[in-house]
């Protein structure tokens, strides 16, 4: 009896040191995902140390593009050209879970649909659309599905429309690109026959639309081209490329504080070199650091990876290296662990919290 018994423990323990082990090892396949990003035409997640990569879309025939966090991190807003042989060149705005499922178109216009940016509150949506002819900044309700048009509602000398939004922290105000053609030189590079871009900002109603940065003097030979401006968690300052042309081509990824001046990060093309490409910059860790893509030019097989800077320590960090594109990363600051079957983990003491209740 004795012998039977002792038996029947040993299996419990074995048992019980068995699903241990396997709920250990399903713990080390979680990914703390704190980076989306692209790579090539689908979306992936990651690390932020650059490890544990996980794919969330397959692509066949479509093509996705610029993923951005949810401010809860629960959702993804990205971008879906619904063809990418391009016989329909036309993107969509999508959201999805973090997990990849769950995946809602919210445009189908068959317009150029791009550059999404959420709300602070996470109800609306802000986007680049042509739904009113030219590039213009629009938002969309998530609950309503309305879609209000902000800038190019009135026609002004000088402006051909606006694009790449971002919602700053507070819920008050959007920066945005907007075109400027007071100048459009004949010259070699980006500068034959483009307008100038300048950085704007405006109330999240539209209003108050103003530069951030004093616009170009009509006539002017150098062209000035400002992308993709992302706003500080603080909401005091952006990040952003800043490039010229007055017959040599520069291009800086740039900071500025709101009604300062901009200053180029030096240490990266001190480093790097100035044959640098960038695609989409934002800050993390709390504005101590920024993650960027960027390619650089000229090398053989030149591809994008993802790098981060650290303001304090000067430290520049390449996270991927691998032979494809990997661009347009996003950030959330609270780590979000994403089970491999697109299931959410539960971490043990929240477990045994609600068992004790």
């Amino acid at each position: 009896m004795n012998y039977s018994k002792n038996v029947l423990l040993s299996h419990i323990r074995i048992l019980f040191l068995t699903c241990c082990l396997l709920l250990f090892a399903g713990a080390t396949l979680f990914v703390e995902a704190k980076i989306v990003f692209v790579v090539d035409d689908d979306i992936y997640v990651m690390n932020d140390d650059g490890t544990g990569r996980r794919r969330l879309t397959k692509n066949t025939e479509s093509k996705d593009s610029y993923p951005r966090w949810s401010p809860d991190g629960k959702r993804i807003a990205f971008i879906r050209i619904m063809n990418k042989k391009r016989t329909q060149t036309s993107g969509e705005l999508f959201i999805m879970n973090t997990n990849g499922k769950d995946i809602q178109r919210l445009t189908d216009d068959n317009i150029a649909d791009n550059y999404p940016s959420w709300s602070p509150d996470g109800t609306r949506i802000a986007f680049r659309t042509r739904r009113s002819g030219d590039s213009e900044v629009h938002v969309i309700d998530l609950e309503t599905r309305a879609v209000t048009q902000l800038t190019g509602i009135e026609e002004i000398e000088g402006e051909e429309g606006s694009t790449a939004p971002d919602w700053s922290p507070d819920g008050t105000q959007i920066v945005y690109e907007k075109f400027i053609s007071n100048s459009k030189p004949n010259g070699r590079g980006f500068a034959a026959g483009f307008s100038h871009k300048n950085i704007y900002v405006m109330s999240a109603n539209g209003a108050d639309q103003r530069p951030l940065f004093p616009d170009p003097k009509p006539g002017a030979k150098t062209v000035t081209m400002r992308f993709f401006p992302r706003w500080s968690s603080d909401g005091q300052r952006i990040v952003f490329t800043d490039c010229s042309d007055n017959g040599k081509q520069t291009c800086r990824l740039s900071v500025a504080r709101i009604g300062g001046v901009p200053h180029a990060i030096r240490d990266i093309y001190d480093r790097l070199g100035d044959n640098l490409l960038t695609a989409g910059a934002r800050w993390i860790e709390d504005d101590r650091a920024i993650l960027f893509s960027l390619m650089v030019w000229g090398k053989p097989k030149a591809n994008y990876d993802l790098y981060k800077y650290e303001f304090r320590t000067r430290k520049l960090r390449r996270l991927t290296r691998e032979s494809s594109n990997e661009e347009w990363p996003d950030w959330v600051e609270g780590a979000l662990s994403v089970a491999p079957h697109g299931k959410l983990p539960t971490q043990w003491g929240e477990k045994k919290q609600n068992l004790s209740q």
